[in-house]
């Protein structure tokens, strides 16, 4: 099995109560900031997604994503809400303008960010 889920495998772990991530990377104007995001199903039965914004603090040696500063400091992120997850795909391709939603399960982003990192040119500290 690959490390990312199609649509219909998305749905189901979410219907299972589990959390899922998509790593958007760097779709900021300001290039030191990475982001993700966290999608669960909420118990109203909608989906809901959380989007965190990071500073980019680390290094092939550091992949610990989610323990670096966030840019919102007071910690209020902006959560969507989704009835489907056609829904989800489609505001957020459309949002982030991306051709594709890479669906991950939780904590497979730091892999994300390892391959941004490599894809970049970074070597080690």
């Amino acid at each position: 099995m690959g490390r990312y889920l199609n649509k219909q495998q998305a749905k189901s772990y979410l219907d299972l109560g589990k959390t899922l991530e998509v790593f958007l990377g760097r779709v900021h104007i300001d290039k030191g900031i990475i982001s993700y995001l966290e999608i669960n199903k909420a118990l109203d039965d909608k989906i809901e997604v959380t989007i965190y914004d990071h500073y980019d603090e680390g290094n092939l040696e550091w992949l610990d994503v989610y323990s670096f500063s966030y840019v919102d400091s007071d910690e209020d992120f902006e959560i969507l809400q989704f009835d489907n997850i056609a829904e989800l795909i489609e505001t957020i391709q459309l949002r982030f303008h991306l051709s594709e939603i890479k669906f991950v399960n939780q904590g497979i982003i730091q892999d994300e960010y390892k391959d941004l990192l490599e894809l970049e040119g970074k070597t080690s500290i």
